[in-house]
């Protein structure tokens, strides 16, 4: 399942014209598996991009009161690539969060966002930050189902989706890099949904050097983990899906 959905959308993507284009593109996808209240987010020093499927009066009121200085995914979930529990649905463990901030997770809760898990690609910093808020009208425990079983292609499609949408912005070629032969080969079977041990034996050799593989291929991708890696590789075309 993992390697059609993910060739549909990248197909999808591929042939979107501009932006809009893909981000509707990956809205419909996310949707489709009931990630119906997502918000994407790409800022920094040269760019402010903020994307989202909550509903429109939700965003003005957003804009309006000038949200972004209580928003708890701003100040905590975009600190870290550890994926962090969203949505009403998760606030008792979030004992950190101070009244301005949890009466917002509440206020959220009227439009429908019960539960969401944090996927950040680039973390807070001098640079910005860049990830998703990938929230859904699902109760917890049917989110967390549904993660447990179709989290890695989620993750993936969310990296993949980012990588289209700054390519979009971004008129400079760059040029590829290139990766050796088994670094594609790891990353293939990443692809395919496997792990470190089952890509050692597959591929015959230690899974310590699995690890070596894919770090490496990390570093030629600029990427900080295996999956922004994934996605990196499939959308400059190094990897067939």
């Amino acid at each position: 399942m993992q390697a059609n959905a993910i060739e549909d959308l990248l197909t999808s993507i591929q042939t979107a014209d501009g932006p809009s284009s893909v981000w509707d593109t990956a809205a419909a996808f996310f949707g489709s598996f009931g990630l119906d209240r997502i918000i994407y987010l790409d800022v920094g020093p040269v760019r402010e991009r903020v994307l989202t499927t909550m509903p429109a009066a939700w965003m003005a009121h957003y804009t309006e009161r000038n949200h972004s200085r209580i928003d708890p995914f701003i100040r905590y979930c975009a600190a870290s690539l550890t994926p962090v529990g969203t949505g009403i649905d998760y606030l008792d463990e979030h004992s950190y969060l101070d009244a301005r901030e949890r009466g917002f997770i509440r206020k959220a809760a009227e439009t429908g966002f019960r539960s969401g898990m944090s996927c950040m690609i680039r973390v807070r910093g001098p640079m910005g930050a860049a990830g998703w808020n990938l929230g859904s009208t699902m109760p917890r425990q049917q989110l967390e189902k549904f993660l447990a079983r179709h989290g890695d292609i989620v993750r993936l499609a969310a990296h993949l989706s980012h990588e289209k949408l700054a390519q979009s912005g971004n008129d400079a070629e760059v040029a590829a890099p290139v990766l050796s032969p088994r670094e594609t080969e790891c990353l293939q079977w990443l692809a395919a949904g496997l792990r470190t041990k089952e890509i050692a034996d597959r591929m015959g050799i230690r899974p310590i050097t699995v690890e070596l593989h894919l770090r490496n291929a990390r570093n030629r991708l600029g990427a900080q983990t295996r999956e922004q890696a994934l996605a990196r590789a499939i959308a400059s075309g190094l990897l067939p899906v």
